[in-house]
C-alpha cells in the first residue's frame, strides 16, 4: 500500500538517525575548543537542515570544551573528504590549536576552497586557513595571534566580530556564536 510509513533508521543507544542532503564538516581539538560557538554554528545549520559531522585529529568518543561541555564526536579526520560536505569549519581553542599545522586538516581546507565549498573558521583556527593558503585577498577576521599569519597569507585581517568573503568565513572569538551562525547559514545558502 502507498501509505506505510517506513521506520526510522536508530542508532546503538535507540535515537533516530537524521540524514541531511547539505552536510557540513567541523573540525574540532581534543580539547578546550570554544564549546558555546559550536554549538551556535551547529544549531544555526540544523535550523536550516543542514547536517553536520563533528571530527578530532585522533581519538574518538568525546572532545571537551573550554567550559567543559563534552561533546560526543563522531569519528576522527582518518578518511575524510571533502567529496561528501558542502562545508567545513575549523574550530578555534584555547592556547595553542593542534589543527593548525596538521597537514590533513589543510588538505581538506583546501580541496574545499578549490570547490568553492564553504570554508570557515574562528579564534586561533584562522591560522590553519592562512597555512592552508585560502584567505589571499580576503577580508578575515580570527584571534589577534593569527593576524601575522592571515596578513602574511595574502589575506586582510579586520577586527571585526564576523567576515564574510564569497564562502569564506571568519568569526573574532566565541562571543561572535549567534553572527557566526547566521554568516554559516548565509554562506551555505549563498
Amino acid at each position: 500500500m502507498g501509505n506505510e510509513e517506513t521506520e526510522p533508521k536508530l542508532d546503538a543507544d535507540g535515537l533516530s538517525i537524521h540524514t541531511h542532503e547539505e552536510n557540513v564538516l567541523f573540525i574540532v581539538p581534543q580539547e578546550n575548543f570554544g564549546d558555546q560557538i559550536l554549538r551556535y554554528a551547529r544549531s544555526s545549520l540544523y535550523n536550516e537542515a543542514i547536517g553536520s559531522r563533528a571530527v578530532t585529529l585522533g581519538s574518538d568518543g568525546a572532545a571537551l570544551g573550554r567550559l567543559q561541555d563534552e561533546v560526543v564526536v563522531d569519528g576522527t579526520i582518518e578518511g575524510e573528504a571533502m567529496d561528501t560536505y558542502q562545508g567545513i569549519v575549523i574550530c578555534g581553542c584555547d592556547g595553542a590549536n593542534p589543527l593548525v599545522q596538521d597537514e590533513r586538516v589543510a588538505r581538506l581546507i583546501r580541496d574545499a576552497h578549490a570547490d568553492e565549498k564553504m570554508v570557515a573558521s574562528w579564534g586561533n583556527a584562522l591560522c590553519a586557513l592562512a597555512n592552508a593558503g585560502v584567505v589571499k585577498g580576503s577580508r578575515v577576521t580570527g584571534a589577534r595571534i593569527c593576524q601575522e599569519d592571515a596578513r602574511k597569507a595574502g589575506g586582510k585581517f579586520t577586527s571585526r566580530q564576523v567576515e564574510v568573503a564569497g564562502h569564506l568565513v571568519t568569526a573574532q572569538d566565541e562571543s561572535s556564536g549567534m553572527r557566526f551562525g547566521q554568516a554559516l547559514v548565509q554562506a551555505m545558502r549563498g
